[in-house]
């Protein structure tokens, strides 16, 4: 047997690195399909409005009765409630809300330091450039032994598939997802792209909350157009990874189909050529036996 489109595995040999040649039949299965990607779309939206508005609310509700640093502290409260339970209860890790307990934590610490609220502000978006920071590294290929760094949003991407395939342990989507990103140029220029695009976006928002703090003296002023932009890169950030992720999925479904022509009118054509070969060929002469 021979390595098709249907059956890239058959073959010894990948396909080649450069451009998408054959587009193996597990990918609808290891793929998240639409509905996952709209899912994890509206879970992502959901996330935002605990983890960004909800904060922004309860700092101006508590900013009447309370200190601005306190304020701050207690309106980061509820980010880490939600991620301590998912950690617990359900065993799943929010990269965001991590993000956000660990400047919660951090702040905190560091509040008894100093009760400037300014840095305590920018402290809290240091997490936000340290996250940043490290999406964009995870985008250079560093190589330890028989392991090598891939970009971030791999290992999202990947977790996601896999949490929403119900027909494949994990370790096969694994397997799967290690031989899309081996021979598939496409699908590797598309994660790092993705991680490239979510590392600046995080690292612009510590830098616009520095322009905020240096020229703004309201306190209220800095929190609220800190947290407006913060939340305006998240949307535009979960819309471009969701739209992106369904015309990939739409671009090898369609190359998937084109292949599979491809190889039936190849086939149509050999069988055609070879009936044509046995026609321009003489008859044997029959031996008369006396």
């Amino acid at each position: 047997m021979t390595a098709t489109s249907s059956t890239p595995l058959l073959s010894n040999e990948g396909p080649k690195v450069r451009g998408v040649h054959r587009v193996p039949t597990f990918f609808k299965s290891s793929i998240p399909n639409r509905r996952s990607l709209l899912n994890a779309f509206v879970g992502m939206a959901v996330h935002m409005l605990f983890e960004l508005v909800l904060p922004i609310i309860l700092y101006y509700v508590l900013r009447g009765f309370v200190s601005p640093l306190l304020a701050l502290l207690l309106a980061g409260l509820p980010t880490a409630i939600i991620v301590v339970y998912k950690g617990f209860k359900e065993r799943k890790v929010d990269m965001m809300g991590v993000l956000m307990l660990m400047g919660f934590v951090v702040s905190a610490i560091l509040a008894f330091v100093q009760s400037d609220p300014k840095l305590y502000l920018l402290r809290e978006s240091a997490m936000t450039l340290a996250m940043g920071t490290m999406l964009l590294i995870t985008m250079i290929p560093f190589r330890w032994r028989y392991h090598v760094l891939r970009p971030f949003m791999f290992y999202v991407a990947r977790q996601i598939a896999i949490s929403s395939n119900v027909l494949m342990n994990s370790n096969t989507v694994r397997e799967h997802w290690d031989w899309f990103w081996d021979y598939y140029s496409t699908f590797r220029h598309f994660l790092r792209a993705l991680t490239g695009i979510w590392g600046l976006g995080l690292v612009s928002e510590f830098l616009v909350r520095v322009v905020l703090i240096s020229s703004l003296d309201d306190v209220d002023d800095v929190v609220y157009y800190s947290n407006i932009y913060m939340l305006i890169v998240m949307v535009l950030l979960g819309s471009i990874t969701v739209l992106s992720a369904l015309l990939l999925r739409h671009y090898f479904n369609l190359e998937q189909n084109r292949i599979k022509v491809a190889e039936h009118r190849s086939e149509i054509e050999n069988i055609i050529a070879r009936a044509a070969a046995e026609r321009k060929q003489p008859p044997k002469k029959k031996n008369h036996h006396k």
